[in-house]
Formats: C-alpha cells, sequence, structure tokens
C-alpha cells in the first residue's frame, strides 16, 4: 500500500465555510488550526504527556469533551512492577477549557488535586500536587526542554460531512528532569537520561470511537527511538498515524494490522505492516498473573515491552525491538 498524502507547505485546517478539506500529514506544524472558524458544535481537546526513564513512566492527559474536563494521570515504577493511578472529572459550565492552542499557561485546581501547564518555545513545566492519588499523596514538578525533532502531524477529515475532524500532533521532542513522589517512593529524572513526548488532539466527531495507540520512547543501540501505532479515526486514506523516529527523525509507516483481545489486556498484541516491514509484539508487564494497568474512567494503559523488528530502516539491519519498553493506550471517546 502506498503511503498517504505528506503535505509540506503550510495550510489552514479550516475553510471560511468551516469544512476540512484538506488531509494528510506533515513532518512539520503545518497546519494552521483555527477554533473559531470551525462549525462543529463542540469541539474535544486533548493534551497528553508521557515522561520516562529506565525506573518510572509518567502518564499524564488532560481532556475536555464538551462540558466534562478530566485530568488522568498513571505513574508506573518499571523496576519494582506496580502501576498507581487517579483522575478527576468535573462538569464545566462553559463548553471548554482553556488549553493552550500552542503557548500558554493551563491551570486546574479543586479540593484534591493542583496542575499546572505552561508550555513556551523553550519547553513545558508540569507541576502536579494530588492529595488522595490512589490512596497515597503525590507531587511531581518536571521542565521538559524542547528538542530539534520532526514530529507527527495528521489532518482527517471525516467524508461524509468535513464539518467533523481529527487533528493531531505527535512530538517526541523533549528531554525531562525533575521529581515525582509518590507515598514514601520519590524519582530524579535528569536530562541525560529522561525522556517525554507531547500529544495534541483536537477533534469533532459525530459518533463514538474505540482508539487504541501502541508508544514506545526509548534508547536502542545509542539512537532515540519513538514509536506511534495507532487505530483508524476519521476518513485518513491521506494520512494516518503510524510512524516511528529515529534520532528526531520520522519515519512513515502505512496500514498496520493489529491482533489483541482487548477485554484480556494480560495477553499479547500483535502489529503487522508491509512485506515484513514491521513484525513486533506488545507483551504487558504482569504482576501476579495480572496486565500491569491504569484504568481511569474510559482510559486504560498498559505498560510491557515490545519483541520483533521494523525491517525497514535498513533491509540489512532490521531494528531490534527486543525488551524495549512500551505502553498500549485504550480508549473511547
Amino acid at each position: 500500500m502506498k503511503l498517504q498524502r505528506e503535505i509540506t507547505q503550510p495550510c489552514k485546517v479550516f475553510e471560511e465555510n468551516g469544512q476540512v478539506m484538506q488531509a494528510g500529514w506533515a513532518k512539520s506544524p503545518v497546519f494552521d488550526f483555527n477554533a473559531d472558524v470551525s462549525k462543529a458544535r463542540t469541539i474535544c481537546r486533548r493534551e497528553g504527556f508521557f515522561i520516562n526513564n529506565h525506573e518510572v513512566s509518567l502518564y499524564v492527559a488532560l481532556e475536555s469533551f464538551g462540558r466534562e474536563f478530566s485530568v488522568k494521570i498513571a505513574i508506573a515504577d518499571l523496576l519494582r512492577g506496580g502501576v498507581i493511578s487517579d483522575y478527576v472529572t468535573r462538569k464545566t459550565l462553559r463548553s471548554k477549557e482553556e488549553l493552550p492552542e500552542e503557548y500558554g499557561e493551563f491551570e486546574y485546581s479543586d479540593k484534591y488535586l493542583r496542575f499546572r501547564l505552561i508550555s513556551a518555545p523553550e519547553g513545558c513545566v508540569l507541576k502536579c500536587a494530588f492529595e488522595d492519588f490512589g490512596g497515597k499523596e503525590m507531587f511531581f514538578n518536571l521542565f521538559l526542554k524542547r528538542i530539534i525533532s520532526d514530529s507527527m502531524n495528521e489532518l482527517a477529515p471525516f467524508e461524509r460531512n468535513r464539518k467533523y475532524f481529527y487533528f493531531k500532533r505527535f512530538s517526541p521532542c523533549f528531554t525531562a528532569k525533575g521529581a515525582i513522589k509518590v507515598g514514601s517512593m520519590q524519582y530524579s529524572l535528569s536530562e541525560n537520561s529522561s525522556r517525554a513526548y507531547q500529544d495534541k488532539t483536537r477533534f469533532a466527531k459525530p459518533r463514538p470511537h474505540n482508539y487504541q495507540r501502541l508508544g514506545a520512547d526509548c534508547m536502542i543501540d545509542g539512537q532515540r527511538f519513538t514509536l506511534c501505532l495507532a487505530s483508524r479515526v476519521g476518513d485518513n486514506r491521506y494520512g494516518n498515524e503510524n510512524c516511528f523516529f529515529c534520532d528526531g527523525k520520522l519515519e512513515k509507516l502505512s496500514h498496520i494490522d493489529i491482533k489483541g483481545t482487548p477485554k484480556r489486556v494480560e495477553r499479547p498484541f500483535y502489529f503487522r505492516g508491509g512485506i515484513s516491514a514491521l513484525d513486533i509484539t506488545f507483551k504487558p508487564f504482569t504482576v501476579r498473573g495480572a496486565a500491569m494497568r491504569a484504568e481511569m474512567g474510559n482510559t486504560i494503559v498498559l505498560f510491557g515491552r515490545l519483541y520483533g523488528a521494523i525491517n525497514r530502516v535498513d533491509y540489512d539491519k532490521p531494528l531490534e525491538l527486543d525488551n524495549a519498553p512500551a505502553h498500549l493506550i485504550l480508549s473511547e471517546f
């Protein structure tokens, strides 16, 4: 199957009539997103971060879906095994929370949780204090330093009614430093050994979707490797999220076949693409026979490892992924 349409020149997401006529993907932020032009009744916004080193993984998602706003957080101890997660959801009087479209500040607070996001050209600051986080007190203060890297930018309209759309920017362009504290456990992150990616999504859809995305962000043979394999949302014949990055350079992937058992998440998931271009297996970590996972409302995050190879990097020397740390996100939205 041929690769989808790559867009290289700046363009607007919405036409003057509010419809989305462009479709495709880009290696840089070429899409000009102006929500005021959209004719969709509600634009949903999601800001996700994944931060990790050899010891700990932190998942953070801020979701503004209509008049409901959620903060979802999961922390996995990769050395000792185990996940602690929690989330808060509140109804809002406004149709959206003011998540920054590019740079700016966002704050959320209630009697249990205080969260602050500062986004700037040089990077992002994430601060959080959660008084009852899975029964423990949790705190983190992190600075994500922006580095030079490609990003995966996808725009997929819905074919029948193009006021509906799915717009994504996946940016594996950060190192991380700071501290995470959960109960008596404390984790220190340094920018020499810690990585982070940002997953920014905006969408308006006519119906609910089941969505899953396999992700990884780790070092392999001295190179930073980041993976994004996702299921279909919208009319993405001209673009999808499937890609990987080696030292900041994006390599596009086409259709991926996925086999798994979402209701038996302790079992492996299999990903195949092209003529042996990609053949990998995701195996969740297990603790006493149960998958190492976080459940936060309609979102499940599984923590595990990859096995297999990506052959299209170099047919004489495939990219071996055996034992690479990874995560699988299962969601309904």
